[in-house]
């Protein structure tokens, strides 16, 4: 394309330079959005406190504060927002810090007071123990001069050849039959009385056995029941005796009935005026 321009001399001249065209650009292809990840979204670590020695503690973490503050740049400074939000994180960060070191020592104060409370279980129970012992013991001494019922066949004749047999016929009454042996064996006498009710009972040595009475001592009895004029049938049959002392075997006490034969007082089933 030719153009005219006008020279120093007034004069018009040619061009030859050919114009610019402007330059042509490739249209734009519009690129695909990369798609979303694929799955269960995976859950993020969970954040712990610095444990190891080399860790950035408090003394550490205002140094690099300072020193960023230093090094800002004055036509770009940190914004206040900024600042304000890492100062309320390392308050944060020592708070728990703080917690954490509170709570080993209330782990370890802990410890201590609950083997400080096992010690004391010990000592109240030793002293429990003691105390039931105790009352058991004084329990047992008020029952001296009473007498005693446990579970046996054994009957205890004084000097007036009174002594108590205690029986439990259950369901039957009609004809009792006792048959009473000295400490050799021999059957020093036997007798039918007439049982009127049924369940626990007792009988008097003295006056079932009046002519002659039996001499003063310990003695064992055998009880039966005949029902309607049939065979007699054994019962149940207990030891009933004086309490004449109490002792102590391994911290337990042990009544003495009649002259030597000794009874826990936990194996009493009765206690009688």
């Amino acid at each position: 394309m030719l153009t005219a321009v006008r020279n120093t001399f007034g004069s018009s001249v040619f061009n030859t330079t050919p114009a610019t065209t402007p330059p042509t650009t490739a249209p734009v292809v519009p690129t695909k959005p990369p798609e979303p990840p694929k799955g269960p979204a995976e859950p993020s670590a969970p954040r712990t406190l610095p444990q190891n020695a080399s860790a950035m503690g408090r003394d550490e973490f205002l140094k690099m504060l300072v020193a960023q503050l230093k090094n800002q740049d004055p036509l770009n400074p940190m914004d206040g927002k900024d600042m304000a939000a890492q100062l309320a994180q390392f308050s944060t960060v020592e708070q728990l810090i703080q917690m954490n070191k509170t709570l080993e020592g209330q782990q370890s104060r802990d410890g201590e007071i609950i083997e400080a409370i096992g010690k004391l279980e010990k000592t109240q129970m030793s002293r429990a123990d003691e105390l039931a012992q105790l009352i058991e013991g004084q329990m047992a001494m008020a029952t001296v001069g009473k007498t005693g019922v446990t579970l046996g066949n054994n009957a205890f004749v004084d000097r007036e050849g009174n002594g108590t047999l205690v029986v439990d016929t259950g369901t039957r009454t009609g004809i009792g039959r006792v048959t009473v042996t000295n400490s050799k064996g021999e059957v020093v006498g036997t007798i039918d009385t007439p049982v009127a009710k049924a369940g626990m009972q007792s009988f008097e040595l003295g006056d079932l056995f009046m002519d002659p009475k039996l001499p003063p001592g310990k003695y064992s009895f055998t009880f039966s029941v005949a029902t309607d004029g049939l065979q007699f049938q054994a019962v149940k049959t207990y030891t009933a005796g004086r309490i004449t002392g109490m002792k102590y075997e391994k911290g337990n006490p042990i009544l003495i009935i009649g002259d030597s034969m000794a009874v826990p007082m936990s194996k009493l089933t009765q206690i009688r005026a």
